[in-house]
């Protein structure tokens, strides 16, 4: 039995309707979490019209990816369900995803593999760019295109978590996901996390989904780049600081994260129209990162709510 989680924040009805429909006859039920504050009473009638059951928990706040993923996870191990599909309200399964993905896992514990998660191979709705196995080594990250035509796994060091088909019994051997990242990286170091206890994630490339990454896509030196809204600037800043401290993480991802930070640093500054206000946000979110103050971003709220850029103010700010 599988069943997806699905996270809403301020949830696109358009969108939705595009994912849970994709969904039908691909999982036996769903669990749809709800960090939006005063959600609209007409979205439990909305989830209603969909051809399999859809548990609809609305938290009346936003609590962070993590804690609505983990309250999903709880609830479909109560349901008795055997895999959980991790969602975001945005993405789209093409037809056959699961299908492929059980197949593809069937296989793997069949060898012996001890697999944390199989993942689809998944196109950004922004630039339909095709995503890549990744694998960390000291200062670098090498990316490994995948075959579209090919249903061979590839390993690669973690999976989005949106895609990713994750056993119920694994989820309990390795742990739930660390709910006070709240956003970003939360499923890195799960990901990483696992594979410290001899967990692999696989993507399979035939197995497809579409999914919008970022906020803004910009090409800078012939290279796509991600910007994301001020909130999530701060999240990923702070919580990549803090994770260097888990040994968990390795040490090939560490390294590489001593190069990354400095650079997040220098490109935020160098694409910001407000360059002392996000210097103030930067600074803030690495302090709390190496202090540990994680969880929401309730101390920096000063910080964060400054206006920093035209572009960041329309975005959503964290599921």
């Amino acid at each position: 039995m599988i069943c997806a989680v699905v996270v809403l924040y301020h949830p696109d009805l358009t969108l939705l309707e595009r994912l849970l429909t994709s969904l039908s006859g691909q999982v036996d039920s769903a669990v749809a979490i709800d960090n939006t504050p005063d959600p609209p009473e007409s979205l439990l009638t909305f989830l209603q019209r969909f051809p399999f059951p859809i548990s609809y928990i609305p938290l009346g706040e936003n609590k962070g990816i993590g804690e609505a993923q983990n309250i999903g996870i709880r609830e479909s191990i109560r349901a008795g369900c055997s895999h959980v599909l991790l969602l975001d309200d945005d993405s789209t399964l093409s037809p056959d995803m699961v299908e492929k993905l059980i197949s593809a896992e069937a296989e793997l514990l069949k060898t012996g593999k001890k697999v944390a998660a199989v993942g689809p191979r998944y196109i950004d709705e922004k630039t339909g760019t095709s995503s890549c196995a990744i694998h960390r080594g000291w200062l670098r990250v090498r990316k490994f295109k995948l075959d579209p035509y090919s249903s061979e796994p590839v390993e690669t060091d973690n999976l989005i978590a949106s895609g990713s088909i994750i056993r119920s019994d694994t989820l309990q051997s390795v742990g739930m996901m660390r709910d006070d990242l709240f956003i970003e990286f939360a499923d890195t170091e799960w990901g990483l996390r696992a594979r410290s206890k001899g967990y692999k994630s696989y993507c399979i490339p035939s197995a497809v989904m579409r999914h919008s990454v970022g906020s803004i896509a910009i090409k800078l030196f012939g290279k796509e780049i991600y910007l994301y809204s001020n909130l999530r600037r701060y999240y990923r800043l702070r919580n990549a600081v803090y994770l260097l401290r888990l040994g968990s993480m390795g040490w090939h991802w560490r390294s590489f994260m001593l190069r990354w930070i400095p650079y997040y640093l220098l490109l935020n500054l160098w694409t910001s129209e407000h360059k002392l206000q996000s210097a103030r946000l930067l600074l803030v979110a690495f302090w709390d990162g190496l202090l540990g103050r994680l969880g929401p971003a309730q101390r920096s709220r000063k910080a964060l709510d400054m206006s920093l850029d035209k572009t960041s103010m329309s975005f959503k700010e964290g599921r």
